[in-house]
């Protein structure tokens, strides 16, 4: 439960190595400005297993603590970093120990305090201060404490803006961890009325040299980075197409979606092929965008689109086989035969088990009033997506008449014997 402190205010400042330079009223407000989307951006929560050992670690050495066991206050210290920005009981008194612990050179006790003042844990909340206290632990090398403080130094959050300050801290960190606290401040520098394009694009250029892999979910924050920038669309094409062709599927999806705006017959090629490559990793947004241009593409693109998507539906593959029945009963010349065939395709994949495609099949067989002998097959599929979570089966099947799953199981099978 939160507690109160009366610790006097002289407690909670800085000692002489991290005084407070003077700031300008710029970036005073600037500092402002960016906490709030940065508050957010604190230490990570935990997992479950690591809060659980963390909060015996803080029970066990919690009463030493309070008797003055400095061994036992630097626990702590390390009990609070695991568990995150929680409030506990006594923290209103183990808040000037762990400060004392920290001007004696403890870096985890420097990263514990910081959260303490960030989130007011045992006292009143002084986040500007909390930076120069990440800061101070990340150069006696707590990685922990470093990311903290370079995500202050370079939003300039409570301290005057250093990027100088924010690479030196890093420097302490794993390449792949660092790369990832670079996205973060590229993020924080795009929040909505605050933005700084420039800035951001140096962090996120930095963040994705640093990732080999191209794993980073950089291609997102590019897209929001171009549409604040003059001749971002262009821009965003160069950045995107090297995440892409690394194998980054979030940036071929995106570059592709940029193509397939622009309607030229080379673009929609182009995007299909990415279309194509997105597949291997993200099977359901790019079949779903395969499906969609295919509507739009002109032959004989369309005819090749319309194959692979065949190829790929007798292969099994469901997120096809619901982008092609998709596109054979909505989109196709509405022909009979396309009709069967997409309705052949929907059931694969309704009967595979996915359940918003047996939720939609249902609603299409019900819709039917020409054969009305599907509509037992409907409710079966109902009551399936129903069991699998989908809320508007559940609903739909309440409307229609439930039926048990078994049952269900049952009509289903029959129907595809």
């Amino acid at each position: 439960m939160a507690m109160s402190s009366n610790v006097p205010a002289t407690m909670d400042k800085p000692g002489p190595r991290a005084a407070w330079p003077r700031l300008s009223a710029w970036t005073r407000r600037l500092a402002v400005s960016l906490l709030v989307a940065v508050l957010a951006l604190g230490p990570a929560l935990p997992s479950p297993a690591l809060a659980a050992g963390a909060e015996t670690q803080l029970r066990n050495n919690l009463p030493g603590a309070l008797r003055g066991n400095r061994v036992a206050v630097r626990e702590v210290a390390k009990a609070i970093v695991k568990i995150g920005p929680r409030s506990f009981k006594s923290a209103a008194q183990i808040r000037p120990l762990i400060r004392a612990e920290a001007l004696r050179g403890s870096s985890s006790a420097a990263n514990a305090y910081g959260i303490m003042l960030q989130y007011g844990i045992g006292g009143p909340k002084r986040p500007k201060e909390a930076a120069t206290w990440y800061a101070r632990g990340g150069l006696d090398g707590n990685v922990g404490a470093s990311k903290n403080g370079a995500l202050a130094y370079a939003l300039g959050w409570g301290v005057q803006r250093s990027t100088k300050r924010a690479n030196q801290l890093l420097a302490k960190v794993p390449a792949d961890q660092r790369s990832r606290k670079m996205l973060e401040i590229s993020k924080a520098l795009m929040q909505p009325g605050r933005e700084e394009p420039d800035v951001a694009l140096y962090w996120l250029e930095r963040a994705v040299a640093l990732d080999p892999a191209a794993t980073l979910n950089a291609a997102s924050v590019y897209r929001d980075l171009a549409k604040s920038m003059p001749g971002g669309e262009e821009r965003l094409a160069e950045w995107l197409k090297p995440l892409a062709e690394k194998g980054n599927d979030k940036a071929a999806l995106i570059l592709a979606r940029q193509m397939e705006a622009t309607g030229r017959s080379e673009d929609l090629v182009a995007a299909s092929d990415l279309y194509l490559k997105a597949a291997e990793s993200d099977p359901t947004k790019a079949y779903e965008a395969l499906g969609r241009l295919l509507t739009n593409a002109p032959a004989p693109l369309s005819a090749e689109i319309l194959a692979r998507l065949e190829e790929k539906a007798k292969q099994g593959v469901v997120p096809a086989a619901v982008a092609l029945g998709t596109h054979l009963l909505f989109s196709a010349p509405a022909a009979p035969e396309n009709r069967e065939k997409g309705l052949t395709y929907l059931e694969q994949a309704a009967r595979s088990g996915d359940s918003e495609t047996q939720y939609r099949l249902a609603m299409i067989l019900l819709g039917d009033a020409e054969n009305a002998g599907k509509h037992e097959l409907a409710r079966a599929y109902l009551a399936l997506s129903a069991a699998s979570g989908n809320e508007m089966a559940a609903m739909a099947a309440k409307q229609f008449g439930e039926i048990t799953v078994a049952d269900a199981r049952l009509i289903v099978t029959t129907a595809k014997n």
